[in-house]
């Protein structure tokens, strides 16, 4: 699966003008959906969380 790289601002570390890539939906009680972007160093961190959690 091919992932579009885009420059913004990552929602985990808060760096600005830097590449991300949208990493799914995510979901407000008051606002309802809007799209998640992490950067490459967090995305290498939110797959090391998903690693762990399936060796769990």
């Amino acid at each position: 699966m091919e992932r579009e790289w885009t420059t913004g601002w990552c929602w985990r570390c808060e760096a600005s003008d830097v590449p991300v890539l949208w990493v799914g939906p995510v979901q407000s009680l008051e606002y309802g959906e809007a799209p998640i972007y992490f950067c490459l160093p967090c995305i290498r961190r939110l797959e090391a969380l998903i690693v762990a959690h399936h060796r769990a």
